[in-house]
């Protein structure tokens, strides 16, 4: 077993991490993780704080009490190394998402047509064939992930802003709001081991980890992106006719909305996601 305790406090993108560093040689022949999730409040235990050498977090401000970031350092030997991973989030391919409301990856214009009693009919026609630009600042989700990203890197040591400014329009960097894929999460995990002193993944490190079917874990979910953000945007991945993979099928944006408001009207808002797998 490795000597040194890595403890890895994150959300749901820790568990990509953990897959890919624990995938490298070098980092795994130093360091055995211990991994932590931040917004389930997990608990952690005292005797891992204590003989914690290595600390990788996506920082908790104050509010968070005895898990926030700060009062956990606090708390790790002098002889640590600590080091923030950015929190990886972007609404630009889907401007209307919201947390709030009863389901799951939420579409703030569905919910308000839905909660105003508008038939399916009116929605799929309101929703799919408006001016979409008219409900909301497009541009705005953008912009604010963006800058949301560089904000959440204070020191730019990964640089994702700038990648994904880059890269966002002539493919698809995330599978959700919350849900980077592939491209950003290697990237990731490459600048950790730099960082570290260890040499970025191998072509067989990265092979295995793919052909072990680890990573990522939730790639059969593709948040299907509206053909006019797609437009509007002008994002060379996605259109009128896209077929996203949502769990194992290929689904327009227009079967998806479908699927959405059927799921609402019959009440089966909290199993949304498992809904989507039978329909």
């Amino acid at each position: 077993m490795s000597e040194k305790l890595c403890l890895l406090h994150a959300n749901c993108q820790g568990e990509e991490l953990e897959t890919l560093l624990t995938a490298s040689r070098a980092f795994s022949s130093v360091y055995r993780i211990v991994r932590r999730i931040n917004y389930t409040r997990d608990p952690i235990l005292p005797e891992d704080l204590e003989r914690c050498a290595l600390f990788l977090y996506q920082h908790l401000d104050a509010h968070w009490g005895e898990l926030a970031s700060e009062a956990l350092m606090r708390r790790l030997p002098g002889t640590a190394r600590r080091l923030r991973i950015p929190n990886m989030f972007f609404r630009g391919y889907w401007p209307f998402w919201t947390s709030s409301g009863p389901i799951n990856f939420g579409d703030g214009i569905l919910n308000r047509l839905l909660d105003e009693g508008a038939p399916k009919e009116v929605i799929l026609a309101v929703y799919l064939h408006g001016k979409v630009k008219d409900f909301g600042d497009l541009q705005a989700a953008v912009d604010g992930s963006l800058a949301s990203a560089e904000a959440d890197d204070p020191e730019r040591n990964f640089g994702l802003g700038e990648r994904i400014r880059e890269h966002w329009k002539t493919r698809m960097l995330f599978h959700t709001v919350n849900h980077p894929g592939a491209e950003l999460l290697m990237h990731t995990a490459d600048i950790v081991l730099r960082r570290l002193g260890f040499p970025p993944l191998s072509g067989d490190e990265r092979a295995g980890v793919c052909r072990r079917g680890l990573f990522p874990s939730y790639a059969d979910f593709d948040l299907p992106v509206h053909p006019a953000t797609a437009a509007f945007h002008g994002l060379t991945f996605a259109g009128p006719g896209t077929r996203f993979c949502v769990f194992g099928r290929k689904m327009t944006f227009e079967q998806y909305v479908s699927r959405y408001i059927d799921c609402r009207l019959a009440g089966l808002e909290d199993g949304f996601l498992g809904y989507l797998q039978l329909v």
